[in-house]
């Protein structure tokens, strides 16, 4: 399979930065649950160092992964680079096309829902305020109006807050590009909210 590698290695120098992190972000949600990367060693992982891990974690499986996490960004015109290159072995000794893989995969992501902001906003705390100025891009006037509304209840003012937020994203507003954001030097959420996001997505 070193042609499907040198294939997949193509596709992941063709994502940009963003894209790249995505990527990266979505290898968390593989359907194989019993298989995963350990989180340390995707961290500032290179196209070149990612290609490797993959095939190191799911040998001969390496596009169908790729193929997954493709069809989360999505990148449907990347997916549809992989042509058919057969993944995996069947009892008829034939792969199975990576594209027919792909199309079963690549299912736009849903926005988080009311119950995830909430859920979220109780993990924020009193910083929720400086989240939305400094990372989500909130306007002020609508944070002032939010906390006049909300008088001493912090969860809900950053529930609103997140509410503003995904109004203005509209179908952007995932859990993944939530993460992606939040996943930000100076943002310093506690463990459980960025896992709390990792599971949204």
């Amino acid at each position: 399979m070193a042609a499907a590698r040198e294939r997949l290695l193509q596709i992941l120098e063709d994502l940009t930065a963003e894209e790249f992190r995505k990527f990266v972000f979505h290898l968390e949600s593989i359907p194989d649950r019993s298989v995963r990367i350990p989180r340390g060693k995707l961290e500032k992982v290179s196209p070149v160092e990612l290609a490797e891990l993959l095939a190191r974690y799911f040998p001969g499986k390496e596009l169908e992964v790729a193929a997954h996490a493709l069809g989360k960004i999505p990148r449907r015109d990347l997916l549809r680079d992989l042509g058919d290159v057969a993944v995996g072995d069947r009892p008829s000794g034939r792969g199975t096309p990576v594209i027919d893989l792909v199309e079963a995969a690549a299912v736009q992501p849903s926005c988080v829902s009311q119950q995830q902001l909430m859920k979220l906003a109780r993990k924020l705390g009193r910083k929720w305020k400086t989240i939305a100025i400094e990372f989500l891009e909130v306007e002020n006037s609508r944070l002032e109006q939010i906390e006049e509304e909300n008088h001493k209840d912090v969860v809900m003012q950053a529930f609103y807050m997140l509410c503003e937020w995904r109004n203005r994203e509209g179908g952007k507003a995932t859990a993944a590009n939530l993460y992606l954001i939040l996943d930000q030097v100076g943002v310093n959420l506690d463990h459980d909210a960025y896992a709390f996001l990792r599971e949204c997505a």
